[in-house]
């Protein structure tokens, strides 16, 4: 079906959906429209968690140690909503371009109430064994001390921030990237003054960024829902029903079990990178959790591209346009490159300031300088990951992105990560090679997969 086509034999009482109109566009035009939000998103976001993060690095390496394994905990919730998240995105821009603008907010609604109950039961796991979790990865007394508080308050709540991530996923599946863009930049606003009130003023250390980022977790959650149910690009969840149906159901869970276990070997990969690091001392480990703040901030570009690239594709699939869908994904991953090779190349060129802006301890910036450099220049692989992943995905292809965490994660990334840290004697900056190294056999992979265009025979 041509471009044409897609938008032929609309109603002409109706509006047109953002879908259609994005239809209307050339590929790379289409994908910088729904990526220059994403990326302003993820800055807003990336700039307000960099200063909350400052402001708790200033309380010294036990209490950055203790909140950044207590995050990366979190990480085990990636299952949950990154899987809802991304099934959500694959059927409601499928649907969209289909012109089933009612089925796309059937999946919403549905994807919302299985993220509300999953939510729920993840959160008092962790609010029960917060402080066992952070011993399983080698965390000392004082580090499980001060961050169990953190970690059961923040995941046994976690359900409003799942709850918001499935919400503003279909948001961008349905082609709006700036609403979301103008709830982060709400968030970010609230969340920053109200950390510095809590942790600095207040004197209530790590525990006042809990309960601010909760606040403000829960009054995102309102505006996303509030929003939707208004409606958003086409896709309302007002006035439809809420019972989950046995085949979106099964279409979610085709999609979403795969990305499941992909976002669950990636948590356990995170975890197993934190434990080495764990091993090379309180310091190094501190330094870890900050390289990996800064490398957050060098791919933000990536993240809105990435969700340009999924929607673009899914919304073209439906359209039954498998030559756009892969133009799409093409442009979004070249204009991916050229922003994070610009944002590694700073990172390279001048870490110690860079973490020296979160910390004034000579010990973490000593240990953390030689991963962000060798990380700076990852950052090219990191597009191509970024990209290919989130088209494969919003082709629903989930299934192989899973087989290649498998590969690159136990094959690649941690025996590397062992071998570079320890008997080759390279300390963090060994582990970040192996995670260089990794960032450039999948990039490989992905863009070979994409290529051959087996994912356009996917079925929805």
């Amino acid at each position: 079906m041509t471009e044409a086509e897609a938008v032929e034999g609309v109603d002409e009482a109706q509006p047109l959906t953002r879908a259609a109109q994005l239809a209307l566009l050339s590929p790379g035009r289409a994908a910088f429209q729904l990526a220059w939000p994403g990326i302003i998103e993820q800055l807003i976001r990336a700039s307000g968690q960099t200063v909350v993060i400052a402001f708790i690095g200033h309380l010294g390496a036990v209490s950055t140690a203790a909140v950044g394994a207590s995050l990366q905990f979190t990480f085990l919730l990636f299952p949950v909503f990154n899987a809802l998240s991304i099934g959500t995105v694959a059927l409601v821009s499928r649907r969209m371009g289909e012109r089933r603008a009612e089925a796309a907010s059937s999946v919403v609604r549905q994807s919302l109430v299985l993220g509300a109950v999953l939510g729920i039961v993840t959160g008092a796991l962790f609010a029960i064994f917060a402080k066992g979790l952070l011993g399983l990865i080698g965390a000392d007394d004082a580090v499980a001390s001060a961050g169990a508080p953190y970690l059961a308050f923040v995941g046994g709540l976690n359900v409003f921030q799942t709850i918001s991530i499935i919400g503003v996923s279909a948001m961008r599946a349905a082609g709006d990237t700036r609403t979301p863009m103008w709830l982060s930049a709400g968030g970010s606003a609230l969340t920053v003054p109200a950390t510095y009130l809590l942790v600095t003023v207040a004197g209530l250390g790590i525990m006042g960024a809990a309960y601010a980022q909760i606040v403000v977790s829960v009054l995102f959650c309102a505006g996303t829902i509030a929003l939707l149910w208004r409606g958003i690009a086409g896709v309302r969840i007002a006035g439809g029903t809420w019972r989950l149906e046995r085949t979106t159901m099964r279409s979610l869970a085709s999609i979403s079990g795969y990305s499941a276990g992909e976002s669950f070997l990636f948590s356990i990969g995170i975890l197993a990178l934190g434990f080495l690091a764990f091993r090379l001392g309180t310091e190094a480990y501190a330094a870890h959790q900050l390289v990996g703040q800064l490398e957050s901030l060098s791919f933000l570009p990536c993240v809105g591209f990435s969700a340009a690239s999924a929607a673009l594709v899914g919304q073209s699939l439906g359209m039954r346009d498998p030559q756009r869908a892969m133009r799409s994904g093409w442009a979004s991953t070249r204009m991916a490159i050229l922003w994070t090779t610009a944002a590694g190349a700073i990172l390279a060129l001048f870490p110690s300031f860079f973490l020296g802006i979160f910390t004034n301890d000579r010990g973490m910036i000593t240990a953390g300088v030689g991963a962000l450099i060798v990380i700076g220049f990852a950052q090219p692989a990191q597009a191509v990951n970024f990209t290919m992943g989130g088209a494969l995905r919003g082709s629903g292809d989930t299934r192989f992105t899973l087989a290649t965490t498998i590969v690159n994660w136990f094959v690649v990334r941690l025996p590397l990560a062992v071998l570079f840290a320890f008997p080759l004697g390279l300390g963090l900056a060994g582990i970040w090679l192996a995670v260089l190294v990794d960032y450039c056999v999948r990039a490989c992979i992905l863009a070979m997969r994409f290529r051959s265009g087996k994912w356009a025979k996917r079925v929805l």
